[in-house]
């Protein structure tokens, strides 16, 4: 039971996060910068790399697993649904139930 209520908390802190950045998210991109064509994996002298990464927000609030892993494999160059990844994960709207649900997939 006590797992129960700290999934549902952390579930419903999740939901609310989501939902506060879909909506600033419309309004900040307002004045963000215009994209520049940059090289997959850039270095620069401190030895850190920059990634590039093909974001593309949630479809559902409870796609955040699917979108995460999309966004992911980005950097990778992979164009992945998130629907058909969400389906093969199991997600539901209560979300996807563990990283173990995750990982096997990518």
């Amino acid at each position: 039971m006590r797992t129960d209520l700290l999934r549902k908390t952390v579930l419903t802190t999740a939901g609310v996060l989501v939902t506060g950045g879909a909506v600033a998210a419309p309004a900040s991109a307002v004045f963000a910068a215009p994209t520049v064509d940059k090289p997959a994996v850039q270095a620069d002298r401190k030895g850190e790399r920059e990634l590039r990464v093909d974001y593309e927000a949630q479809d559902t609030f409870f796609y955040c697993g699917p979108a995460a892993a999309r966004n992911a494999l980005s950097v990778q160059g992979k164009d992945i649904d998130q629907h058909e990844m969400a389906e093969r994960m199991g997600t539901t709207e209560a979300g996807t139930n563990s990283i173990n649900d995750i990982t096997p997939i990518l």
